[in-house]
């Protein structure tokens, strides 16, 4: 299926590792002008010029989106660059705390928000007069399935996303009569490389092998295993294109059945 995306501006954030990579991968391989940002510019130039070398259109950034500056920046350089964006993808992982609600400072909460709520607020309120702008455009906001999981030991973590799926609507209801559509895609499990890392951690506390625990680990999904940043990317870079042309305010779950309810 041809996706339409030849020549459309994309920016996608947190673009240098994960789920964000793979989705930068696969938006030059169907014909994007992308630019891929990341707050790391060394990892990030380097992804972008082995693309460059297979042919494609994919520039590094350097942008830290907990930053008001950094998102000025990164907008006013694809203006320059092409004139205009059709895509943002808001993927950056900020860190967020989690453990005991009590031993959770007002702080860490606040900064958390500003890790992961604030900085998809602060990226759209960046693009979104460029896209009015430009008759129109489309943003995809990564989210998790923590929004509908709560976690006690994870609160912070599911408060922040349920708070992006009411943005991702609200946001997605104000584009539309700007031909701005808005969605959101939301995975569970991913094997990134922040996710082998923490394995390796947690299996050297627990006196068992990364192996032996991520064995363990995919026993608790539905489908006996993690997803693949690619298996993310793919539901991305289909939601971001004219193909869903009447997708808008709603989250496309990628989850591989392991979300409890019936609710989507």
């Amino acid at each position: 299926m041809d996706l339409q995306l030849k020549g459309k501006t994309v920016i996608l954030t947190g673009a240098s590792k994960g789920i964000g990579r793979a989705a930068l991968q696969l938006f030059a391989e169907e014909g994007a002008s992308v630019i891929g940002s990341a707050r790391g510019i060394e990892e990030m130039e380097a992804e972008a010029e082995a693309l460059r070398r297979q042919g494609h259109d994919v520039t590094a950034f350097q942008c830290d989106v907990t930053k008001d500056e950094d998102v000025d920046k990164l907008i006013d350089f694809a203006k320059a660059k092409t004139g205009r964006i059709d895509i943002f993808v808001n993927n950056a992982a900020g860190k967020l705390p989690a453990g005991d609600f009590l031993g959770i400072s007002n702080d860490e909460w606040l900064a958390g928000w500003n890790e992961k709520l604030q900085c998809y607020i602060r990226t759209c309120r960046a693009v979104f007069p460029v896209m009015q702008q430009q008759g129109g455009g489309r943003i995809v906001n990564v989210l998790g399935t923590a929004a509908r999981n709560p976690r006690t030991s994870y609160m912070p973590v599911g408060v922040t996303n349920a708070a992006l799926v009411n943005f991702n609507k609200s946001l997605a209801d104000y584009g539309a009569k700007h031909n701005i559509l808005v969605s959101a895609v939301a995975p569970s499990g991913v094997l990134t490389d922040r996710w082998h890392r923490l394995i390796r951690k947690r299996a050297e506390g627990e006196g068992k092998s990364p192996e032996q625990l991520q064995a363990e680990m995919d026993k608790t999904f539905p489908l006996g295993r993690m997803a693949t940043p690619e298996e993310l990317a793919n539901m991305i870079v289909f939601v971001a294109s004219p193909r869903a042309s009447y997708h808008s305010g709603t989250v496309v779950i990628v989850d591989g059945a392991s979300t409890s309810g019936v609710f989507n």
